[in-house]
């Protein structure tokens, strides 16, 4: 007999299942070769509205305290830290360069050595970003720069 005050839940989601799960509510992503899945598009909330963007558009990442400043067709501001966002961009096209910065790969137009191993790096839209000393060795090596 169906009791209209018992709540049926559904089964309980263990392991692999609830991170993929909690991955496809969060935003839709591709499947990388064997590897963990990339975002594509990144939802942020507006007052109003959530703007979906393309992770395509980005250009930079710049961190705010616990929040990002996406830097793509116009700045948006997601609530998420750059280290977590990162970690969830596919590291072939997004490179953290400072403790403050990511950039887009495709994007970056030229590299300007600077002293204690820092670089000034320009982007297509013109932004220069200098990177942080203990980011060189992994700059080098996605440059293809020797050491």
């Amino acid at each position: 007999m169906d009791d209209p005050f018992v709540l049926s839940l559904p089964p309980r989601r263990d392991g692999a299942a609830a991170a993929a799960a909690s991955a496809s509510a969060d935003a839709p992503v591709r499947e990388s070769a064997g590897g963990p899945p990339w975002l594509t598009r990144i939802p942020v909330r507006s007052v109003h509205r959530i703007v979906i963007v393309p992770v395509a558009t980005i250009v930079r990442l710049e961190a705010e305290d616990n929040y990002v400043r996406i830097w793509a067709e116009r700045p948006f501001l997601h609530k998420e830290t750059l280290t977590s966002l990162c970690s969830r961009l596919d590291p072939a096209v997004f490179l953290r360069v400072h403790r403050s910065h990511a950039v887009n790969l495709t994007l970056v137009r030229e590299l300007r050595p600077q002293l204690h191993g820092e670089y000034t790096i320009v982007l297509a839209d013109g932004t220069s970003i200098v990177s942080g000393r203990s980011y060189r060795a992994r700059i080098q090596q996605v440059f293809g720069l020797g050491q």
